[in-house]
């Protein structure tokens, strides 16, 4: 059903206010004209009877026109031209020109009293008359119509109008007279008949009144509740005025009637469903220009019925269809507002971030936008970006802030927390693009950072901190927000892996330092900034920027208010570590020493100081060595221990040492030698000092001394090599020192302790027999050992052979020292068996074939044999025999006795024919003594000398 209540305006006029009459001097077809123009001009007016259409004028003419002549007067003058006319067609003419001159003179008295009622009767009785008597004239029927509709007589005009229609279908008033008849039915609500008369005056082709038709038969279709149709005739209609130029700025009667035919199409769809109807009546996918108003007006026309969401999802729809559309913005704020108005609260905030999402200076549309279009986005931005970020952020910290009862609920929280953080940074980051001028901007991007701190986005939280401390440079944050980012460059220097990515690691640890630089730098007054100042100081020594620790370290130091003392302690430290490095000792040394001026022994630094100055001074002889000045470089070592007799001192000291050592300084590298194992008697490097003593006790020629050190070097070092090697020596150095006792302990002592290698030992074993008594109980022990040696090296043979042949010897003298006697088989056996002996030992001598004991043997051997024969012959005769048995005792002994001396002579012959191979020796000499004595023939001839000339050469 159509809403009666909601009629067009020209259906709810008030008749019956009367205008100007037109002038006697227009002609008729020009009156019409002009009444035709006339009311087209004001079709948009509250009044729309033919009654009320203005007087028609002419144009304004360029030439001078005569005084205007009274109304009355002319009137009398075309009374009296009647009277005198026979001419029925002149008196027509001026019977129409009097009631002209009557409807004139009626509106100008109204004119001139708007307040008074005037009659137009007497112009109405003129018309009738001339009706009367030209019943098809147009332009008369057409007079007394709008004379009538003037008087208050509607019915009548009507009529008359009526009677145009019939009698002259072509009248060139027969546009009004359907519309003015179309008209008259809607206000009688009889809509399908209106709708008749303005599908005719529309079918006639363009008129004065096509707009207005149009409107009027959209308004009659409506009432009919012919929606589509009506619809369709309203956009017609809008198409029709769009084509002009935009609706909204068309001249005034065009715009209001577009905005009651806007009015008209809120209508129309509302009973089609809403927003969508708007789209079906609309083919074109763009959408027409004016699309937007569409939306618009039903939107407009359901916050009117308080109908508040349909009128928010309506603006929302053309957001929707058109997201685009220079007009998008203004409508889904429209729709906000609508929301907000109706107290939607649910609604509201899902509306503003869908505006901000799809407005926003990171939306396309945003990036499409001219800067026009970006100035009004941003006035409407401005205020969501802040309460949106700020209810984020509140949400955020709530939700942190709140307890959960299960691990399960606790995660949950933290991901709602993480997403509010979230959306607020996004929020507050768009707020700094959109304005970065704005004076809020600075507090917005504080803001980020804070909620990127608690993302633990440590890296954009820095970035965030510092455009608000420097970029902005704001005076309520800027501080604040300097050491925010302090901390957060601070936090990704040290999350930064060292080996995974370098490259950043270096970055991050640059910004953490001169963040802290720039900080310190420039709120030095406030209460962090100098130990800002000194952990960049430190973070720049631990990069090995070391000129640039010792410029931020200087500057701490000269800071006011000053340092405390563990503040001095730290900046003196950095100091001294970056002097150290940089190999400027002498600086390092002297900051260092502030350190420990500044410091207890008990203190944490103290130790450290103290280490590093000792470095620093050790560094200094190290310069001075590598100068060529070594008593400088004893002296800086030597004082190292001023500091305490620490590792760095013992060091020191070794050091100092050896360079006493290489100078030769004998009597006081044995005095620092001696001090060094007072002082660090457990130190690892004091065993090493045996070796060195040796040396220094061998130049003072202290051999005894050196000994001990041997001895020393034998238990403690830790390489098997050098106490074997260390023992042996010590053994010698005593034997060289005249003590005889320790000698032979220690070579006893390395024989029995070190079997490899073999022929060391065996030497050990020669000396240790060479210091043994001939008398010792142990020698032969020691000469068995040594003769059953297995090494089959030439020493090794030769220490063997000389054992052997001693323990021969042994066996050689037991031999001689028996004598033959009564009873003599007795006493020859014993000299047999000892003869068999000697031999034997001798025998395993001349197995070694070395001709200093080869010659010797063979000389024993053959003496054993010359003895025994020799033994034989002086022995003691059996008493009480005769002259005979004497006799034959005396061959009996020969017999006996020969053999052995021929054996004697064979082993001498064989002996002295060694001088054949170039040997000869004092063994082979004796060998030629014996074979004289025994072949005096032979060997026994004087020499004869043989004198040589070379007179004949």
């Amino acid at each position: 059903m159509v809403d009666h209540c909601c009629l067009p305006p020209g259906a709810r006029r008030e008749q019956g206010s009367a205008q100007n009459a037109p002038g006697l001097r227009l002609r008729p077809r020009l009156l019409a004209l002009a009444i035709c123009l006339g009311s087209a001009a004001c079709s948009n007016q509250t009044v729309k009877t033919l009654a009320d259409l203005p007087p028609a004028t002419l144009p304004a003419e360029t030439v001078a026109q005569p005084a205007p002549v009274d109304v009355a007067t002319l009137q009398r003058s075309y009374e009296r031209a009647l009277v005198t006319s026979t001419d029925p067609h002149q008196r027509r003419q001026i019977e129409l020109r009097l009631a002209d001159l009557e409807m004139e003179r009626l509106e100008q008295l109204q004119a001139d009293d708007p307040a008074s009622a005037v009659s137009y009767r007497s112009a109405v009785k003129r018309y009738e008359a001339l009706a009367a008597a030209m019943p098809e004239d147009d332009y008369v029927l057409y007079r007394l119509a709008r004379a009538r509709a003037i008087d208050g007589d509607p019915n009548s005009a009507l009529q008359a109008l009526d009677h145009i229609a019939s009698v002259a279908p072509g009248s060139p008033f027969m546009a009004e007279v359907l519309f003015r008849r179309g008209e008259a039915a809607f206000n009688r609500r009889d809509y399908r008949a209106a709708a008749e008369d303005f599908e005719r005056l529309l079918a006639r082709g363009d008129s004065p009144f096509s707009d207005n038709a149009r409107y009027m038969l959209g308004w009659s279709q409506l009432k009919s509740s012919e929606y589509p149709r009506a619809a369709g005739t309203f956009l017609d209609l809008l198409d029709q005025l769009s084509a002009q130029g935009p609706l909204l700025e068309l001249p005034s009667g065009q715009r209001r009637l577009a905005e009651d035919s806007l009015r008209g199409l809120s209508l129309t769809f509302s009973y089609q469903g809403g927003a969508d109807a708007i789209e079906t009546a609309s083919p074109q996918s763009a959408g027409r220009d004016y699309q937007h108003l569409l939306y618009r007006a039903l939107g407009d026309w359901y916050t009117d019925k308080e109908r508040f969401r349909e009128s928010a999802d309506t603006f929302l729809a053309y957001v929707e269809h058109y997201p685009h559309s220079p007009e998008a913005p203004a409508l889904h704020l429209r729709a906000i507002e609508t929301l907000q108005n109706a107290a939607l609260t649910e609604e509201i905030q899902p509306a503003k971030r869908e505006f901000v999402q799809r407005y926003g200076i990171r939306s396309a549309y945003w990036q499409d936008a001219d800067e026009s279009q970006r100035t009004r986005l941003r006035e409407w931005l401005k205020p969501w970006l802040v309460e949106l970020a700020k209810f984020d952020h509140a949400r955020a910290q709530a939700l942190t802030g709140e307890a959960g009862k299960s691990a399960a609920q606790q995660r949950q929280l933290r991901e709602e927390a993480q997403g509010a953080y979230t959306a607020a940074a996004t929020l507050y980051r768009q707020y700094e693009e959109t304005f970065p001028d704005d004076a809020s901007t600075p507090e917005m991007v504080f803001l980020l950072a804070e909620c990127l701190t608690q993302l633990d986005d440590q890296g954009g939280a820095w970035e965030a901190y510092s455009r608000v401390a420097w970029q902005y440079q704001d005076k309520q944050r800027a501080a604040e927000a300097g050491y925010a980012a302090v901390l957060a460059a601070a936090e990704m220097s040290r999350r930064t892996p060292s080996r995974a990515n370098q490259g950043a690691e270096s970055t991050w640890q640059h910004r953490d330092i001169a963040t802290s630089l720039h900080f310190a730098e420039s709120w030095p007054a406030h209460q962090y900034a100098l130990p800002v100042q000194l952990a960049a100081a430190e973070k720049l020594l631990g990069r090995n920027q070391w000129p640039e620790a010792i410029a931020a370290a200087e500057k701490a130091a000269g800071w006011q208010p000053p340092p405390n003392r563990a503040q001095q302690q730290n900046l003196n430290l950095v100091l001294g570590h970056s002097h150290f490095a940089l190999k400027a000792y002498a600086e390092a040394e002297r900051a260092y020493g502030k350190v420990l001026s500044l410091s207890q022994p008990e203190d944490r630094l103290y130790a450290v100081a103290r280490e590093r100055l000792q470095a620093a001074i050790y560094q200094q002889a190290q310069l001075a060595l590598a100068a060529g000045d070594q008593e400088a470089a004893i002296g800086h070592l030597l004082r190292v221990r001023q500091g305490g007799r620490t590792e760095i001192a013992a060091t020191a000291q070794y050091d100092a040492i050896n360079l006493l050592i290489e100078m030769q300084a004998w009597t006081r590298a044995s005095a620092e030698l001696a001090d060094f194992r007072q002082q660090f008697p457990t130190h690892a490097l004091t065993p090493t000092l045996a070796a060195k003593a040796v040396v220094i006790f061998q130049a003072l020629q202290m051999p005894g001394a050196a000994a001990g050190e041997f001895l020393r070097l034998a238990q403690q070092d830790a390489d098997s090599e050098v106490r074997r090697q260390s023992l042996f020596m010590a053994a010698e150095s005593f034997q060289q020192a005249g003590d005889q006792q320790q000698a032979i302990a220690t070579y006893r002592q390395y024989s029995e302790r070190w079997p490899q290698p073999a022929e060391q030992r065996l030497e050990a074993q020669y000396q240790l027999l060479q210091l043994l008594g001939e008398k010792d109980p142990q020698r032969n022990r020691w000469l068995r050992t040594l003769a059953g040696n297995p090494v089959k090296t030439e020493r090794g043979r030769y220490l063997a052979a000389s054992a052997q042949s001693e323990l021969a010897e042994q066996h050689y003298q037991d031999f001689a020292r028996i004598t033959l006697g009564l009873p003599l088989d007795q006493s020859l056996g014993r000299k047999r068996a000892a003869m068999e002996k000697t031999v034997a030992e001798y025998r395993k001598v001349l197995q070694f074939n070395i001709a200093e004991f080869t010659t010797q043997a063979s000389f024993r051997l053959a003496e054993v044999y010359r003895q025994l024969s020799r033994d034989l012959m002086e022995s003691q005769r059996p008493p009480g025999l005769d002259a005979l048995a004497l006799e034959q005792y005396e061959i009996l002994l020969e017999e006996q006795a020969f053999p052995f001396e021929e054996k004697a002579i064979e082993l001498h012959e064989a002996n002295i024919q060694r001088t054949t191979d170039g040997i000869y020796d004092d063994w082979i000499k004796r060998s030629f003594d014996s074979l004289g004595k025994l072949l005096p023939a032979r060997y026994q001839k004087d020499e004869k000398l043989i004198g040589w000339s070379d007179a004949l050469h």
